[in-house]
Order: structure tokens, then C-alpha cells, then sequence
């Protein structure tokens, strides 16, 4: 902490406005610490401190902006909580947003994740996800003046969705502890300078494209391990660059994406807001598996907010897959256990447990064995759901079977379900296939690795 003898007005004047106290505030800032993986535990004495002048180290200036942000309704800047101090690195070197290349804001973003620099990237913002109107273009990459002679070329292209295909197989068999530093570093050492490289108009518009799938997966794997800022700045990046290649299904997988990741963190409105804005962008130009991946999304944060729409576009998506001669795809994948695994989120958000675990059994049964993480995560999924329905044997045998994947896989969200297991087996500790299982979990360990 650095501490100046001025008082901040500015951020006392903020709190008054939010009705809040010192100790309401530090524990907001501390719950936007954890939706970016930080175990952040500040009280009214920090914020006390704030208010005599002290200015705290990025990125808690960003999450105090974003915590008074959603209280009042209205974007806060940093420069409006006081807590802004040019002398520290980050502060005040952004990009404002709207600003920039979408090249120079992926140049940023993987400048703000590498470990050395993680506490830049700030905090998950719900203003972020007012994409403009403009966000969505179906027309061709920005144009290109004069064409010197080309220094990337078709081989380059090929070369990176090489990469893409690696990765991306990585990510769905291990997890994305595997693959998000090295794609991270990919994206920084080898496709960045491309980016920036003379090429002809075709061969740029195909390289963004792929460009933006990589960031979209590279979204993902921040995603998997619970580093939703950087997440949702990498997701923004991917919509830019297709948008940039004028590919409308790449904008409409980072909206998607922008949409999954809201709703995890409760974010439900605009979770719904970024899946129709994904159907309207890209469903119309997408193959029919693709289209069912947008549909499927829009079924399910209508269905959480009761709009009674979910079960037209949950059935649309059922007949597009129908049509689907291969549902693989480095990103986009969508097959018949992903969308009952979407049907099962549609049933327990209704409280109909006993048809989301049957819609769960039928996604697994139709999960390929490879696909780790996902078989994981509908496991645990499963279990918790046969549980909430009173069958507690069930539940163990199924939670079994998940533990038997967690060590094969680095998923920061695999590890979560571990903690949920114990802590809803727990009161149940006197059964025996209960005790069994706890005595079982406590000695599994996920596997973990340097990037993490």
C-alpha cells in the first residue's frame, strides 16, 4: 500500500452514493476477487484506509470501479474511485475501451496475462458486455490500402489452424490447465507478429479468422481455470478479430461464449442479452451443429429466467443437429451429449430433477470417452443431481466415476465440483458409501502444473 496524506473524497463521495459502508464495499471487491481467481480479504479497516488516502495495488482499483459500477447502474472509471496511481505499472496505461486495434488489444491482453504481470488484467466488468451495434458486421475485414509484397501467406494460415486443432484437442481430453500457457505463448511469440505482417486481403481475412478462434480458445481456457477477467477480455478480443475477418459465426461463438461465461457467474439478463445477440449474428450463416451450439445456449438463459421461448429454440437446435452429418469442429463442437446436457440444464432450472438426471445419463452415454473434462464435469452434474433427488447411493457411485477422471485433468472447474462433493456429502458422513467416498476424496488430489 502507498499512502498519501489527501484524503479520497472522490471514492467517500462514491460510497455515500451506493449506500454503502466500508465493510459492504471490501466485500463486494473480495467476491470480484474471486470471480478472477484471487482469494482477496479485505474489511472496513482496508477501506478505512482507502479514505485516508492509501492506494491499494492493481487490481483492486478495478474491482472497486466494477463493484460501484453494478451497485449504481452506471460505468465508474478507475480514475473516479481516487484510487488511481500512475507512478504503479498498469495504472492508467490501458487502453480506454472502444480504442485500439483489435491487434493492439490482444497484444495487451497477453502482455496483462503473462505470470509476471497476472495482477494487470483488473476485473470482470458487466459494462464490457454492452457490445455495440457495430460489433456485429457481416461485411469483409477492414480494408487494406496498398499490398507490398506479402510476408504471410497461405502456408502461415494452415500452419496456425494446425495449432488450433492441437490445442483444442489438448484442452477436451486434459483440461485447460494443459494448454493455456502454452497457447497464450503461441498466440504472443508466433501469431501476433503475423498479425502484423503485410499479407494480401484473402490471406488476411483467413488468418483473423483463425486468429480469432485461437483467442476464443484461449478465452476458454481462462475460462476452465476461473480466470474470468482475463476470460472475458480474451472472449471481447476474439469477437473483435472476426469481426475484423467479417466472419459473423466467429462473432457469434465469442458471443456465446461472453454468454456462457455471465451465466456461471450469475450475470442471467445479460447472459441472455449475449445469446440472442450470438442467433442474430451467426445462426443464419452457421452449419446446422452450429446453429443447434447458438440455439442451445439461447434455450437455456431463457429457460433460467422462465421466458417460456426455451422450448421452441430448445427444439430448433434438436432438429439442426438432426440435419448435422459431423458435429466436430476445433471450436464450436456441439454433438447429441451436448445438447442433452443443455436439456438437463433447462430441466433443473425448472426444479425437475428427476428429467435433468436422465437428460444428464443420455449425455454421457452419448459423451465420447475422450472428451475428459466434459465427462467430468456432467458427472459431477449428474451426482449433485441425484443427490438433490434424495438418492444418495446413486449420487456416491456416480461422484466414483468422476473421481476416477479429476487426476487425469487441470480444470480449475473439475477442482470446484470436487469442493461441492465434499461439502454436500458431508452431513450425510454417517452412511457408509458416503464416509467411503469423503475417505476417497480427501486422498484425490487434482493434478497441477507450472502454469497454475
Amino acid at each position: 500500500m502507498r499512502s498519501s496524506r489527501t484524503p479520497n473524497q472522490a471514492l467517500r463521495l462514491l460510497l455515500a452514493e451506493a449506500g454503502w459502508s466500508g465493510a459492504q464495499l471490501a466485500r463486494k471487491v473480495n467476491a470480484l476477487g474471486a470471480e478472477r481467481g484471487a482469494a482477496l480479504h479485505y474489511d472496513r479497516t482496508t477501506v478505512a484506509h482507502w479514505l485516508a488516502g492509501s492506494r491499494p495495488r492493481p487490481p483492486v482499483p478495478d474491482l472497486v470501479a466494477e463493484s460501484l459500477s453494478r451497485r449504481l447502474g452506471r460505468p465508474v472509471l478507475l480514475q473516479d474511485t481516487g484510487l488511481l496511481d500512475t507512478r504503479q505499472p498498469g495504472h492508467g496505461a490501458g487502453t480506454p475501451p472502444g480504442e485500439g486495434s483489435a491487434v493492439e488489444h490482444l497484444d495487451r491482453i497477453l502482455r496483462d496475462t503473462d505470470r509476471r504481470s497476472l495482477a494487470l488484467v483488473g476485473a470482470y466488468s458487466l459494462a464490457a458486455l454492452a457490445i455495440p451495434s457495430g460489433a456485429a458486421s457481416s461485411g469483409e475485414g477492414g480494408a487494406v490500402v496498398s499490398v507490398p509484397p506479402a510476408s504471410v501467406g497461405a502456408a502461415h494460415v494452415a500452419s496456425a489452424r494446425e495449432l488450433l486443432t492441437v490445442f483444442s484437442r489438448s484442452d477436451i481430453v486434459f483440461g485447460a490447465g494443459s494448454v493455456r500457457e502454452p497457447l497464450r505463448q503461441y498466440l504472443s511469440t508466433t501469431l501476433l507478429p503475423w498479425l502484423r505482417s503485410d499479407m494480401k486481403p484473402a490471406v488476411r481475412r483467413d488468418l483473423f479468422t483463425v486468429a480469432a478462434q485461437l483467442t476464443y480458445l484461449c478465452a476458454f481456457a481462462h475460462f476452465d481455470m476461473n480466470r474470468h477477467a482475463a476470460a472475458q477480455r480474451f472472449y471481447l478480443t476474439s469477437l473483435e478479430l472476426a469481426r475484423d475477418a467479417g466472419d459473423t459465426i466467429g462473432q457469434a461463438v465469442a458471443l456465446r461464449g461472453l454468454s456462457v461465461q455471465a451465466q456461471e457467474l450469475g450475470h442471467l439478463t445479460q447472459a441472455d442479452q449475449l445469446a440472442e445477440h450470438a442467433v442474430q449474428t451467426g445462426a443464419r450463416h452457421a452449419p446446422p451443429h452450429q446453429q443447434a451450439f447458438l440455439l442451445g445456449q439461447l434455450a437455456v438463459t431463457q429457460a433460467v429466467l422462465g421466458d417460456h421461448r426455451h422450448t421452441r429454440h430448445l427444439l430448433a437446435a434438436e432438429r439442426r443437429l438432426e440435419k448435422s452429418a459431423d458435429g466436430t469442429s476445433a471450436v464450436g463442437a456441439f454433438h447429441a451429449g451436448s445438447l442433452a446436457l443443455q436439456r438437463a440444464a433447462v430441466a433443473k432450472s425448472q426444479g425437475e430433477h428427476r428429467t435433468a438426471a436422465r437428460a444428464l445419463a443420455l449425455s454421457l452415454r452419448h459423451r465420447p470417452a475422450d472428451e475428459r473434462r466434459s465427462r467430468a464435469l456432467g458427472l459431477a452434474e449428474l451426482a449433485e443431481t441425484q443427490l438433490a433427488s434424495g438418492h444418495l447411493e446413486q449420487a456416491c457411485h456416480t461422484w466414483h466415476e468422476f473421481l476416477d477422471i479429476l487426476p487425469e485433468i487441470r480444470s480449475a472447474r473439475a477442482d470446484d465440483r470436487l469442493r461441492t462433493l465434499t461439502a454436500a456429502l458431508r452431513p450425510n458422513a454417517t452412511n457408509p458409501a458416503a464416509a467411503t467416498l469423503l475417505a476417497r476424496a480427501r486422498q484425490t488430489r487434482p493434478r497441477r502444473g507450472p502454469s497454475e
